[in-house]
């Protein structure tokens, strides 16, 4: 059999506890793939690359309501209060929800809290990726909460179209190798552009969304094969190219856990995870914002990791078994 051995962390006192408009110049570039890359040849490095954290903001998106997405949930660093507002999360079935892993990995347990339905949720456990990579680009954490009293548990279908055959995404690229303007969109809690960091924990986050263009990229570094990765933005290439200037490409929507969905199946095709690093846009390219990458929770590690986090959800206590050796395939 094989092992489930996850990374998960515990609330004390538990059983357990876009397309590419940069220049060749320049260190990373965004690509378009469809006929100028053979991915099937490509190689991933893994091992390098300046993908960093979403800053949670957005640029002219549209209003949402949780009545719209009950599903949908806040994830906040405190017992008690609304702040500070870390990311947002997916409830996918009852009291398990999933989110950027790289939003989870410096928070505690035990002062975390999920608003959902306008509902406090105190956590029981995160379950980190079993098999992450390096930079987290196609990394999505769990969060189980406690059994609290609680009305009907809202969830989101995930997108199961199309299985995940590789790690290189070719499976992505021959699903969504081109644009499909009006097929997707993000939905996320998000803040204004612009508000100075020294008021982070004071800013005020809202449930926006905005309609985004699905493709694949490549990154290159310093002259690597690069890998391949989904990300998603507010137009297509072609638009940008015709028009820089067009009000579709000055939108965004970048924000840890922002939930990706197919409009034409109602289903979360992936979790807003990555984007470029702020000093490489700033110092380049102020006047546009650039793609977001996003992980899509298909791959057998997630669903290894998904039954660690039933595991926990559903552990009665039994005397001596912590969650980590619930998350064991093979118990002896």
């Amino acid at each position: 059999m094989h092992n489930l051995l996850c990374v998960v962390l515990l609330a004390a006192g538990t059983s357990g506890r876009s397309d590419s408009w940069l220049s060749d110049d320049n260190e990373i570039q965004f690509i378009e793939l469809l006929s100028s890359f053979d991915t099937r040849r490509s190689q991933l490095n893994l091992d390098q690359t300046y993908l960093s954290s979403l800053e949670n903001y957005q640029v002219e998106a549209v209003p949402a309501t949780e009545a719209q997405y009950p599903w949908i949930a806040r994830v906040v660093h405190s017992r008690t209060l609304d702040i500070p507002h870390m990311c947002t999360a997916a409830c996918i079935e009852e009291r398990i929800f999933i989110t950027a892993a790289r939003c989870i990995y410096s928070l505690k347990v035990h002062y975390t809290t999920l608003i959902y339905q306008h509902t406090r949720l105190p956590v029981r456990a995160f379950v980190l990726p079993s098999k992450g990579t390096k930079q987290a680009f196609d990394d999505i954490g769990f969060i189980v909460v406690e059994d609290v009293p609680h009305g009907h548990w809202a969830t989101v279908k995930l997108y199961d179209e199309t299985n995940r055959t590789d790690d290189g995404f070719n499976w992505f690229a021959d699903r969504f190798g081109s644009a499909q303007s009006g097929s997707h969109k993000v939905v996320g809690y998000a803040t204004q552009k612009g508000i100075p960091l020294t008021q982070a924990p004071d800013r005020l986050f809202e449930l926006t969304e905005i309609p985004v263009v699905v493709h694949i990229v490549s990154i290159h570094m310093d002259g690597d094969n690069g890998f391949h990765v989904p990300c998603y933005h507010s137009c297509t290439l072609k638009q940008f190219k015709t028009n820089s200037n067009d009000p579709n490409c000055k939108k965004y929507h970048g924000v840890e856990g922002g939930a990706v969905l197919n409009t034409k199946t109602n289903k979360l095709l992936g979790l807003a995870t990555w984007g470029m690093a702020w000093e490489m846009e700033s110092m380049d390219f102020p006047e546009y914002e650039l793609p977001v990458g996003f992980a899509v929770p298909n791959s057998a590690n997630f669903f290894n990791d998904y039954v660690c986090a039933r595991r926990i959800r559903d552990d009665d206590g039994e005397p001596g078994m912590s969650y980590q050796r619930l998350c064991v395939d093979d118990l002896t």
